[in-house]
């Protein structure tokens, strides 16, 4: 059976009590751990940047050549968030319902109120990161009414927002790459992931130039998460490994 592993409580308070709980790393200490990123498309790229900044040691392996080849790109209508900067009445609730009803209610609804909550802090990353948003005449930032939405808030570069979105993650990895904190593995794609005792401790990756295979593991534990898009972050995984 797949098990999500949502945590339990009212769908509004699932991921903040869960935030809250969760233990914390010092930032003297996060230097001891590393955290394997797959796929840098824009949430590998910005998880990565973000994790190095933080003082996390980051290992992030790419498909392609270079991360701006991935096909985030082709989001180019825009991205939501609830700030309702129009005061059309728009909220976190309403961007949930939408992203519920536009998804045939398919989606899991405690993620989708949690991409909901965070989807202000998102626009607020994007924007530190460069990304040039369209803005109106006195600098704001500008909405627009798109897929059906019935208010405007969707944030936009022209047409082309993915482009945007995916070029200002790759500036915020690669001032991390110089910095240290990160290192890239570019041509490398992932063959399989390393489970023990139902725990995933690593994964197995193929150099795409040289054909060869290797392992990296985990010398105590991993946690996986899944990122948006095809991108899945292995967080967590202690210092030393091989």
């Amino acid at each position: 059976m797949l098990d999500a592993k949502i945590p339990a409580g009212h769908i509004s308070e699932k991921w903040s009590n869960a935030k809250f709980e969760t233990k914390l790393v010092a930032p003297q200490n996060r230097r001891k751990f590393e955290i394997i990123v797959v796929g840098t498309g824009l949430a590998g790229s910005s998880a990565a940047a973000t994790l190095g900044e933080m003082g996390y040691n980051v290992k992030v392996f790419c498909f392609r050549d270079s991360p701006r080849r991935a096909h985030s790109i082709a989001a180019q209508g825009g991205i939501n968030a609830a700030k309702n900067y129009k005061n059309d009445g728009d909220s976190v609730f309403r961007l949930f319902y939408d992203t519920i009803k536009g998804g045939d209610y398919r989606a899991r609804e405690a993620n989708v109120y949690r991409l909901a909550e965070i989807s202000v802090q998102i626009i607020d990353q994007c924007v530190a990161q460069g990304v040039p948003f369209a803005r109106e005449y006195g600098g704001l930032l500008d909405n627009r009414s798109f897929g059906g939405a019935q208010v405007a808030r969707t944030f936009y570069a022209r047409g082309q927002t993915g482009q945007q979105l995916l070029l200002g993650a790759y500036q915020a990895l690669s001032r991390q790459i110089e910095a240290g904190t990160v290192k890239m593995y570019p041509r490398t794609e992932m063959l399989d992931l390393v489970v023990e005792n139902g725990r995933a401790v690593g994964i197995i990756t193929r150099d795409l130039v040289t054909g060869r295979s290797s392992g990296t593991r985990a010398t105590r534990w991993c946690w996986r998460r899944a990122a948006t898009g095809t991108s899945s972050t292995f967080r967590r995984t202690q210092r030393g490994a091989t």
